[in-house]
């Protein structure tokens, strides 16, 4: 299902739409190859592979973010306890996860990203009470992103393949700093 959504103080209108892997390979493939995001996705492979990548998917539910109608973003959103993360800290059985990317370099800077960050928090928090990511301890763009949406360190941890940062974001520490934001989003499936 594809939502929209406008954010209380902005005039961007964000849209979410699942990928499709037979439409969107090509897009994404652009983005994980991009020098700015193949450190931290360690996608920068084929377009073919990244193709079976977004089609062999299970838990993880992966959306095209588009500002005003142009594509800028990807997010995957999961339920913790479906994910090997909830192994590496105390999870709680309705723990909502993300990863999220932004493309075009361009993007970066631009208070658009932040957005998307705020709608995907949310989502996830209208599902959940406490939203996690868990960016690479050495990714300080993102580290800053998260602290600036108000994410906080459950601390860091060893995964196969990085040192991370385990970041969460409870409830109402969010309604308290982005108030009308999950009314914004509403309880979508």
């Amino acid at each position: 299902m594809t939502w929209s959504v406008t954010l209380p103080g902005a005039t961007t209108e964000l849209t979410f739409a699942p990928v499709r892997a037979s439409g969107d390979t090509e897009l994404i493939h652009d983005w994980m190859n991009r020098p700015h995001v193949v450190p931290w996705w360690q996608l920068g492979v084929s377009a073919p592979e990244i193709h079976a990548y977004l089609a062999g998917l299970t838990h993880l539910r992966p959306w095209l973010v588009s500002a005003d109608g142009v594509p800028f973003g990807y997010v995957e959103t999961y339920v913790v306890t479906a994910d090997a993360l909830a192994a590496y800290y105390p999870a709680r059985a309705d723990d909502q996860g993300f990863h999220l990317l932004v493309g075009p370099l361009s993007m970066l800077g631009s208070g658009v990203p932040r957005l998307m960050g705020r709608a995907v928090l949310a989502w996830l928090l209208n599902r959940g009470p406490r939203a996690v990511c868990e960016p690479d301890v050495r990714n300080g763009r993102m580290l800053a992103y998260c602290d600036r949406l108000g994410l906080t360190s459950l601390g860091e941890v060893d995964l196969p393949e990085k040192r991370a940062a385990v970041l969460a974001c409870e409830r109402t520490a969010f309604d308290a700093r982005w108030p009308g934001d999950r009314a914004a989003v509403g309880v979508l499936t």
